[in-house]
């Protein structure tokens, strides 16, 4: 297994120098954790915009007060309305903004308010697979091109009707490279969001991208590539999105709740 670091330091505390200390942990692991931080709304954003820019796409999972917090939960209104986002079902390998032209946040932060003891995050380095290869191997996965876009039914099901089935499926996509260099650390990673991608080219010519995936499935989910955690309150989970890639199982509790802040590091490396 991965070996993230783990700090029971209050996050708010940090100085530049220990944020960047934690951002270089995060992009070679993966993942951090720290455990018992006593976050508000506001100490938590003004945390993370000490890493860089916060999104806040103003969705209706996102609280007017607070736009750079993503409400994750399964627990619905008086009108059985979702109000936050990923519900209580399962959801498969993914990382932030794979179905996006454009992905600059590539910090996701998950900070735990009410806990379900049931229910295991799962985080895959995608940076340690590539490097453990032969030069051979490396040179070939460096051909391929993937088309990402967004498919319901795939990473997790959505119905009609649903919010988030709107906003994701308003994403026209990306083509890129499988193998992507990270812009702060220069150390190539695979960029395997796997049920978002439909299409593959070796150089110009189109492969089988399905049997592709079949291929490269058992080479990057392997279990010392991987991290389990069960939240606890006060729980903070910070990963790198091109290096590593994330799964959740089933919420059994709807009363769950994380709070999710996505940033870029541009603050911490400017």
């Amino acid at each position: 297994m991965i070996e993230p670091l783990k700090i029971k330091t209050q996050i708010k505390s940090f100085d530049n120098k220990k944020l960047k200390q934690l951002s270089d942990a995060i992009h070679r692991e993966g993942v951090a954790v720290l455990y018992n931080q006593d976050l508000n709304e506001k100490d938590y954003i003004d945390t993370m915009k000490k890493f860089g820019e916060c999104e806040t796409p103003m969705l209706f999972m996102n609280p007017k007060e607070y736009p750079e917090i993503f409400l994750v939960t399964g627990k619905r209104d008086n009108e059985g309305k979702k109000i936050g986002m990923f519900g209580d079902t399962e959801l498969g390998w993914h990382s932030n903004g794979n179905s996006r032209h454009l992905i600059d946040k590539i910090l996701i932060a998950l900070y735990c308010v009410k806990e379900d003891i049931n229910t295991t995050l799962s985080v895959c380095n995608t940076q340690q697979p590539f490097e453990d290869m032969s030069e051979d191997e490396k040179e070939y996965w460096r051909s391929i091109t993937i088309r990402l876009k967004f498919k319901n039914n795939t990473i997790y099901d959505l119905e009609e009707g649903d919010p988030e089935l709107e906003f994701m499926s308003k994403n026209k996509g990306s083509i890129r490279k499988l193998v992507g260099e990270h812009p702060h650390t220069g150390k190539e990673y695979f960029y395997f969001p796997y049920h978002f991608i439909q299409k593959a080219w070796e150089n110009k010519k189109q492969i089988d991208h399905e049997e592709m995936i079949k291929k490269l499935m058992p080479k990057i989910f392997k279990s010392q590539y991987q991290y389990h955690h069960i939240f606890k309150e006060g729980d903070l989970l910070l990963m790198d999105q091109f290096t590593s890639l994330h799964r959740r199982t089933p919420v059994m509790d709807n009363n769950r709740l994380l709070w999710r802040i996505a940033s870029d590091f541009n603050n911490v490396y400017k």
